[in-house]
């Protein structure tokens, strides 16, 4: 069985009980696989890579998504709408999306996990059966093809390693409540099964934030004769959550009183986000002889979405009347994905050559509701609104919605269409054992993709239309990596590449007019790991450059005869720093991290064309909203006995640029958190971890700015919280 399959199906599960001993493995001793497609200790790997525990992480109080990216180098994330799992903006070395998180590929055990619109839908990740996360920084499409422009993130789930059966229950403030059970099992002769069920609930700290899911989830595996292991997993999972609201600002940032503070909701009911899906993988691994391995890969899942979501309308912001505007959202929708793979290991002589071709078809039936006051021909009647819901944010109450109000319309069908995704790659990669200290890989991979759309409602209107795009790309790789015993230097060069097909409704043919190119990302990265004084001393740094080109712009259509928009390419943006990270073990007992990022990308060119007559825009030269220019993360536990260990962690991000033109800077804030785990005294089989996050209480906001100029909403941090798990292993 190859090492990668070892790594996916080995790992122990997340919910074995944990010793609070302090760790004593050194990390870089850490099997990884995201980076190379072969299961390699972290200190073998040339490339920038953090696994995150997940168990560990909900250890610490960390239960949202996106608490896996607490502490990474080089990675910052803003949260939007719904605290949590919901629209979060996520930046990697300084890259910003176009289009919700399009710069960086999702995985589920090593399988491409993107939503038809091309972008992560972390909503949709099955947080509850993840076990690792593996967080690679950098391209690494010459591996996984599109989408990891910017990095990628691996989510493996959990595995078996012994038998045993667990179950636990926490709780916490703000009616935190999670409950759950799994059951390990092995087979005479190999293999095993795994059950596991969770159910959670959260109130909320926010109006219109509650949260309810379950996830059921079983995994097994079988030997295949002498040389093959055919392993598999299903799992069920049901997520229903409110999607809580932003609060205006000034355009210098300055927040407003709103009525209940920061806990309110300011927005138009329904507002909520419900999910229910299936997941399915299956895989077989064979080695064909002792140097080739066979490695078939298969993955299906289907999602009923429905959304009820309210888009800030900062053209609303009326403060000297206390008036904000929303524009009402729903979606029904269901999506399906299908994706196969198969790759094969060959080592020979000097040469380790992985290589495969894959598949995937995602379709996306999907319809389009909107509510607010309209006009279709956006006349003084109805004051030149799209959808607007006026809101008096010193009552919180909607103002425009009364049934007089002719003007305002509920539900009004606006986009019914059926989209079908197709992309297809093949990749080969080659590492080539110059010497016994000198390493050199060689990668390179080609895609091609297509789009195909049929509306059936365009703006209210039924049409017959259809819209369709292709496009493909190569993606290549290299890199040189030198072993001197302790440690490893490398330097590397890798291109990521995204569709840009972005989501369904900027295909509208009477709206768009479309020119598809793939955006792309070259980045070159020096690097540096290694251990000292028998893995007292453990360290990662790294400094990068990438250049980004391409990236989708919209702007007035030249041509009259076509439709008022083009979505054309051209934007240039370019990203530089430094990553660092520092582990210290000065006793068996007491281990401490430093984490430091210094980023600083900038747009090389980005015009944006002055609409009815207006002069353009030049931005070029300045600094891409929602980056912080230092990010710092501190760690320190100390084990006090054999049976308690606590942890105390500290988190520091610098303020960032808001708007696109510079004028507004803020957003920095550092959190204190604290936490314990312990087993009882003589009975290993009982634990408990308890954890406060935002120790001081510390009121923080990320901000947002609509408008090219400035700043126009925030949404609040997550206050102090506290939790409790009780653990029991039998």
């Amino acid at each position: 069985m190859t090492a990668a399959a070892c790594a996916y199906l080995s790992v122990p599960g997340a919910a074995s009980a944990q010793t609070p001993a302090v760790d004593s493995a050194e990390i870089l001793d850490e099997i990884v696989v995201t980076a190379t497609r072969r299961g390699k200790p972290l200190l073998e790997v040339p490339a920038s890579v953090t696994v995150q525990d997940v168990e560990v992480l909900r250890a610490k109080g960390f239960v949202y998504g996106t608490d896996e990216f607490r502490g990474v180098p080089g990675v910052f994330f803003r949260r939007g709408e719904g605290d949590g799992e919901e629209f979060p903006f996520i930046t990697i070395r300084g890259v910003t999306g176009n289009h919700g998180n399009d710069t960086f590929l999702a995985l589920i055990d090593g399988i491409p996990y993107v939503g038809p619109d091309e972008e992560v839908l972390l909503y949709q990740v099955p947080y509850a059966v993840v076990d690792k996360v593996e967080i690679v920084r950098g391209p690494v499409s010459a591996l996984y093809g599109r989408g990891a422009i910017a990095g990628a993130v691996n989510y493996r789930t959990r595995a078996f390693s012994e038998d045993s059966t667990t179950v636990s229950v926490g709780a916490g403030s703000e009616g935190f409540f999670n409950l759950q059970g799994q059951v390990e099992r092995s087979f005479d002769g190999g293999g095993g099964f795994l059950l596991s069920a969770v159910y959670e609930e959260f109130e909320g700290w926010r109006d219109n934030s509650q949260r309810e899911l379950t996830s059921v989830f079983a995994k097994a595996s079988l030997p295949v004769g002498d040389r093959g292991t055919l392993s598999g997993w299903l799992t069920y999972y049901d997520r229903d959550g409110e999607v809580a609201s932003v609060i205006p600002t000034l355009g210098d940032g300055t927040i407003v009183d709103v009525f209940g503070g920061s806990e309110s909701f300011l927005g138009y009911d329904p507002s909520r986000n419900e999910n229910q899906g299936v997941i399915a993988a299956v895989r077989y691994d064979h080695a064909i002889s002792d140097s080739v391995e066979l490695q078939l890969t298969g993955q299906a899942r289907s999602f009923d979405e429905e959304v009820g979501l309210n888009f800030y309308d900062f053209f609303e912001f009326d403060p000297a009347n206390t008036i904000m505007g929303v524009n009402g959202f729903a979606s029904e929708s269901t999506a399906e994905v299908y994706f196969a793979e198969a790759v094969l290991n060959w080592s020979t002589g000097r040469h380790s050559i992985v290589a495969g071709l894959s598949g995937e078809r995602a379709t996306l039936d999907e319809e389009d509701r909107w509510s607010g006051e309209f006009d279709p021909f956006f006349s003084p009647a109805c004051g030149f609104r799209f959808y607007a819901i006026l809101i008096d944010y010193s009552t919180g109450q909607v103002i425009n919605d009364s049934p007089d109000n002719e003007c305002f319309v509920r539900d009004q069908l606006r986009t019914v269409a059926d989209t079908t995704n197709s992309f297809y790659g093949a990749f080969v990669q080659d590492e080539i054992a110059l010497t016994d200290r000198l390493t050199l890989t060689l990668g390179l991979r080609y895609d091609t993709f297509e789009r195909d759309i049929d509306f059936d409602v365009i703006g209210t209107q039924p049409v017959d239309q259809q819209a369709s795009g292709d496009a493909d790309a190569f993606s290549p790789k290299t890199s040189l990596a030198y072993d001197y015993g302790g440690g490893m230097v490398y330097a590397s060069y890798g291109r990521g590449f995204n569709s840009n097909f972005g989501p369904v409704f900027q295909w509208e043919p009477d709206r768009y007019a479309r020119v598809e190119e793939p955006t792309t990302i070259d980045s070159y990265e020096i690097g540096w790991k290694g251990r000292a004084a028998d893995g007292m001393v453990e360290w990662e740094t790294a400094i990068f450059y990438l250049e980004q080109q391409d990236r989708r712009i919209f702007v007035s259509n030249p041509d009259p005869d076509g439709p008022p928009t083009l979505a054309t390419t051209g934007q240039e943006y370019s990203s530089r720093g430094l990553e660092a990270s520092l582990r210290l073990r000065p006793t068996d007992r007491t281990t401490a991290i430093l984490n430091y990022t210094y980023l600083d990308p900038e747009w090389d060119e980005l015009i944006i064309a002055g609409s009815f007559g207006a002069p353009d825009d030049d931005f070029s030269g300045r600094t891409p909203q929602g980056v912080p220019e230092h990010i710092v993360y501190v760690e320190v536990a100390q084990s006090f006995t054999d049976w308690l260990t606590g942890r105390l962690t500290y988190e520091w991000y610098d303020d960032y640029y808001v708007d696109l033109s510079n004028s507004v800077r803020a957003g920095g804030y550092d959190l204190l958190g604290v936490s314990v785990s312990m087993t009882l005294p003589g009975n290993d089989a009982l634990s408990l971890d308890a954890s406060i996050t935002n120790l001081l209480d510390e009121e923080y906001f990320f901000y947002f700015a609509g408008s090219r100029t400035m700043a126009t909403n925030v949404s609040p941090g997550v206050p102090r919280l506290a939790r409790v798990t009780f653990r029991w292993q039998f």
